[in-house]
């Protein structure tokens, strides 16, 4: 995994792997993302405000998301919303509206 990730791209890359794997350990997320066991814990607790992850503890432990879960929003990365903002500047009127109802919408919410 490219270790320049943002916060936001590594956890949005990891509730992808949640989704796709039935369960994985921390170590292996920590090798995957070059980082520490602490920061994807803290992953993981940011992350469960926004999907039901589990842990299994034990030798054939780590965290999944609960089979029922379904990703019902995608959010934009830090990178498009600064774009979005940007773009808001240089509009006026409805057009403006619009895309600050968009920027709204798919913004990831701030701790």
């Amino acid at each position: 995994m490219r270790a320049e990730l943002s916060t936001f791209d590594r956890r949005m890359e990891m509730l992808s792997i949640l989704m796709n794997h039935k369960l994985i350990s921390r170590l292996e997320l920590a090798r995957r993302f070059s980082v520490s066991d602490v920061t994807i814990g803290e992953d993981i607790i940011a992350l469960s405000r926004f999907a039901p992850i589990a842990s299994k503890m034990g030798r054939y432990g780590g965290v999944y998301i609960i089979d029922e879960y379904k990703r019902e929003k995608v959010y934009l990365s830090v990178d498009e919303e600064i774009l979005i903002e940007k773009l808001i500047q240089n509009l006026s009127g409805k057009d403006k509206q619009l895309l600050q109802m968009v920027l709204y919408k798919f913004a990831m919410p701030k701790a």
